[in-house]
């Protein structure tokens, strides 16, 4: 699997210029800082490119971000957040700095300083649809559903032809009762998406919770016909199943939804 780069410049757009001024293997270092195939070679190779290169640079402060996001693969999220640190300390206004940390923050259940991250990664970056997202999933996290819900708004302005967005937000929707507005956009998540298997399961629980049963089934039965063995489909089916009519204006009980 490859890893995502978060930072602004690629380690090996900068090896390429500076080949003259290091030796062969920090060059080969630098280019599996940014290009190795496992968490594992991230971390030694980013490491070789922090130990041989103490200047505070770009491809120093690259090879901490990495090297962080590779930490963070392997949740050790203390190491993660440590490297993420450095990077920020070399320079302030990397906006996916701050975006990688509050992800780290976040998955300890951190929103505080997650919510702080986003918040300044958005400010160096107004147009950070991550960063919105993000935020906006912190926010829910916190019970601040209705800001989420605004943050949700942006990221979908900025990026609107990303189902995970509407998704997102049509799980903040459900969550405040707005099933309407929910299934409007699940609808949008599957039109974009058609595998997106997890906007048929979360569209057929608000239409349960709606009262309608049978397009409820009919999502459920969509998703079984793809993927036999999806625990929240046969769950939710079978909850439907056995509740009959008298579940027409009952909400199924909530499961997963992950499906993808």
């Amino acid at each position: 699997m490859r890893m995502q780069t978060f930072s602004r410049v690629s380690i090996m757009a900068i090896a390429s210029f500076s080949l003259s001024n290091i030796d062969a293997s920090f060059a080969a270092s630098a280019d599996l800082c940014a290009d190795a195939q496992t968490p594992s070679e991230h971390i030694l190779a980013c490491s070789a490119v922090i130990e041989e290169n103490s200047r505070t640079s770009p491809d120093l402060e690259v090879a901490y971000v990495n090297r962080g996001l590779a930490y963070f693969e392997t949740n050790d999220l203390a190491r993660a957040i440590a490297d993420f640190n450095s990077a920020i300390a070399i320079f302030p206004q990397d906006a996916n700095a701050y975006q990688a940390r509050a992800i780290a923050h976040a998955a300890q259940a951190d929103y505080a300083h997650a919510v702080a991250d986003n918040r300044r990664a958005i400010q160096i970056d107004p147009l950070a649809t991550r960063a919105y997202n993000n935020l906006a999933n912190e926010l829910k996290a916190q019970g601040k559903t209705e800001e989420a819900l605004a943050n949700y708004d942006r990221a979908i302005e900025l990026s609107p032809n990303e189902p995970k967005l509407y998704f997102n937000r049509g799980k903040a929707q459900k969550a405040l009762g707005r099933l309407y507005d929910a299934i409007q956009d699940y609808d949008h998540a599957i039109a974009l998406d058609g595998t997106f298997l997890s906007a048929f399961i979360a569209r057929g629980n608000a239409y349960a919770a709606s009262g309608k049963l049978q397009s409820a089934e009919a999502d459920y039965n969509h998703v079984l016909a793809i993927d036999p063995m999806n625990n929240a489909a046969i769950v939710n089916k079978l909850t439907l199943d056995r509740l009959g009519p008298t579940a027409a204006r009952s909400e199924i009980p909530p499961v997963s939804t992950s499906s993808r």
